[in-house]
This record gives C-alpha cells, structure tokens and sequence, in this order.
C-alpha cells in the first residue's frame, strides 16, 4: 500500500473529501488539522488531477529510511 500525503486547499469540507475518498478506496490515514496536511493510503496511485477542488499539491510520501 502506497502512503501519499497533500496539502489541502483552505475551507474545504473535510466531510466531503472523505466521501470523495471512500468512493475511490483511499484511506484517510491522518488530519493534520493546524497544518492544513492530510496523510492518505491506497493500493492504486493517487493523482493530484483527480482531487484539484480539494488540494494544493500531492506527493507520494518516499520512506527514505532514515
């Protein structure tokens, strides 16, 4: 399963992209609420031109190992 994480565009529903994400079988992993951040999963990738109404950029989140 992939990790991706996206920087969500201001007054956005957050109930709604919930929705929107459930019908495309993403998993919202986590709300960073005062950073505006939300951590998602999914087998198949994500695509920022699939969830523009809803986010500011989307990344595939890379464990570096660190």
């Amino acid at each position: 399963m992939k990790t991706y994480i996206a920087v969500l565009k201001k007054d956005i529903d957050f109930k709604n992209l919930e929705k929107e994400l459930k019908k495309n079988n993403i998993k919202p992993a986590a709300h960073y609420k005062s950073i505006e951040v939300v951590k998602l999963k999914s087998e198949k990738p994500v695509y920022l031109k699939d969830f523009e109404a809803y986010f500011i950029s989307l990344e595939e989140d890379k464990d570096l190992g660190i």
